[in-house]
Parts: structure tokens; sequence; C-alpha cells
């Protein structure tokens, strides 16, 4: 990894990146939820900005009907956020102010290997609300990231 060539793709733009990964079930919330809650001092949860402690995944998505939730992940100097939208996707978003260096980086790249071997499913860091444009992708069959992929 070459900060000098994907240092651009955290530029502040006043947007956010996103993390997602597509097709997934309740088995995979709970897979990925078993990852962040695992050191608890690195996971914050709210409910309605409330800090509280955190639930089974299953109670979160039964809490968000009716309640703002979000699960906060501390990163080094990050913050993922996750918000709970459906259980085919998951999705975090990070301020890319947040990724200064190559550090950084692969942190966010060591998260994204984290969440995909837990789910066996491709993960891909995006531009906000731009599933199909990746900046990069954790490909399970090679159990790498591999930024500015060519081909989705």
């Amino acid at each position: 990894m070459d900060w000098s060539q994907i240092a651009s793709d955290f530029t502040a733009d006043g947007s956010l990146r996103d993390i997602y990964i597509c097709g997934t079930s309740m088995d995979d919330w709970v897979c990925v939820w078993a990852v962040l809650t695992a050191e608890s001092s690195s996971l914050e949860f709210t409910i309605d900005g409330e800090p509280r402690m955190p639930p089974a995944v299953t109670e979160v998505f039964m809490l968000s009907r009716a309640h703002s939730v979000c699960a906060s992940y501390k990163l080094g100097q990050q913050r993922l956020n996750c918000h709970f939208f459906c259980e085919e996707e998951i999705e975090f978003d990070l301020d890319p102010r947040d990724v200064v260096g190559l550090d950084e980086a692969k942190q966010l790249a060591e998260f994204m290997k984290s969440v995909g071997r837990a789910t066996s499913k491709k993960v891909r860091l995006t531009p906000e609300n731009e599933v199909g444009s990746t900046i990069a992708r954790y490909e399970p069959a090679t159990d790498e990231v591999v930024w500015r992929p060519t081909l989705d």
C-alpha cells in the first residue's frame, strides 16, 4: 500500500466514506457484532443519543424500529459509525479527515479484513453513498485488501 497513491481518496470534501458488506443476513450481523463487541472499550453504543451497554444485535434491530441507534467503533483516531439500516447490508461511515496517513489506512484495511473474515464476504470502501465506486475492497478468496481495484 502506497500512501501517495491513495491519499487523495481521503481528501476532505464534505462527504463521508462508507464501508459496505452487501448480501448479508442476521447471521452475518451477529458475526460482525462479535468483532465490534470483542473489545468493549472500542465500542460506543447509543440509543437516541444516550450511551448504553450494547445489547445483542437482534435486539438492536428491534430497537431501531422506534429509536435512533448507533454503534461507533473506535479504530485508533478513526470512528466507524454503524446505523443498522437493514439486515441485507452492513454499512459503516467514517470521516476521511481521520485517515491522515499510512498508519490509519492500514488500520482501516485490517478492520475490513476482520469483518470480511467474520462474514466470508467482500467488504468495500467507497465514497459516501456510492456502492459502485470502490476505493478499496477486501477479497475473502485471497484474504487481501486491494486498493483502487479495477474490477468490481
